[in-house]
């Protein structure tokens, strides 16, 4: 009788919305090294898998132990994770934004804590002095007045013959070997990426951060932005704002590969074999139109390909 009453009360409650807080607790006097907790609380639908804490950059900081408990209620969950951090630079330093990825029946939910600050004192004194004091002055043979100043006089002319030399054969080397067109750079760099190997060794991750790095360089150079080192969020915003075909095929592709490079998901077989295939028709579909003779000889230029807008 009691576990159904539980099991009504637990229908009845409405499920709530995940929402995340943060709590920052350093000492009263925070020093280089000294570890301080962060505890989060994360509310979330029963039954809900919960991935972080995730930081696109830990900065100054770095991540000492990692603690975590739930708490079932009826309608929702409650997960504590306590983290400890330690800082390595003396100053006032804004603390990372934490994302957390909640995911439900409801779909994937990502979560991002406030922004919150420490200071971090430095271990050393105030006021450093000399260790050692100065060494006594040595006296120089006449000799050496006029052999440093012709020493130095024949290496600068040895450098300037050789930085002479470097840049003629750099620009004979760049005349030889002109950058291949980023379509054909990012087919041929699948056609070279040994992924078979690799899926079989169980290296998803590894397998899932080079095709990110193909597909970035790729859009890079193929838009002309710069993507490589833009985070998924920032690099949809600028295909975005640059009305970039396929947008929502790219913001697909890169959050399954977000859930393997840092949830550590383990996708299917068939879903990690077609993610290269996926990224070569990206590149095809997305590559200049080649004119046609006709359109060559009458002189006109072909629309770029498109894809969805």
């Amino acid at each position: 009788m009691l576990v159904a009453t539980l099991l009504l009360v637990s229908l009845a409650a409405p499920a709530r919305h995940p929402a995340v807080t943060m709590k920052v607790s350093p000492p009263a006097r925070l020093t280089v090294g000294d570890p301080f907790d962060i505890s989060f609380v994360v509310t979330s639908p029963n039954h809900s898998l919960i991935t972080g804490p995730l930081a696109d950059s830990m900065g100054v900081f770095v991540i000492a132990n990692e603690k975590r408990t739930t708490r079932i209620h009826p309608g929702y969950d409650e997960s504590t994770i306590g983290i400890r951090l330690a800082g390595f630079k003396p100053d006032h330093h804004s603390l990372p934004v934490f994302k957390f990825l909640v995911q439900s029946s409801g779909g994937v939910d990502t979560l991002e804590t406030d922004t919150a600050s420490v200071t971090i004192a430095s271990v050393l004194p105030a006021k450093m002095q000399d260790i050692n004091g100065l060494a006594p002055a040595e006296m120089f043979p006449n000799l050496l007045l006029w052999i440093i100043p012709g020493a130095l006089l024949l290496l600068a002319a040895l450098a300037y013959l050789g930085r002479r030399l470097y840049q003629r054969f750099r620009k004979i080397h760049a005349l030889a070997a002109a950058p291949l067109p980023p379509w054909e750079e990012a087919l041929a760099a699948l056609d070279a990426l040994p992924w078979r190997e690799w899926l079989e060794a169980g290296q998803v991750k590894r397998y899932s951060y080079a095709l990110s790095q193909i597909l970035k360089r790729y859009i890079e150079r193929r838009f002309e932005f710069h993507a490589v080192e833009q985070t998924t969020t920032e690099l949809l915003a600028s295909m975005r704002a640059r009305k970039t075909p396929m947008r929502e095929e790219v913001a697909r592709f890169f959050a399954r590969l977000d859930l393997v490079k840092y949830a550590k998901t383990v996708p299917p077989v068939e879903e990690a074999e077609s993610a290269i295939a996926e990224v070569r028709e990206f590149v095809i579909k997305t590559k200049p139109v080649a004119p046609s003779p006709a359109a060559a000889r009458l002189g006109t230029t072909p629309a770029p390909a498109t894809g969805s807008a």
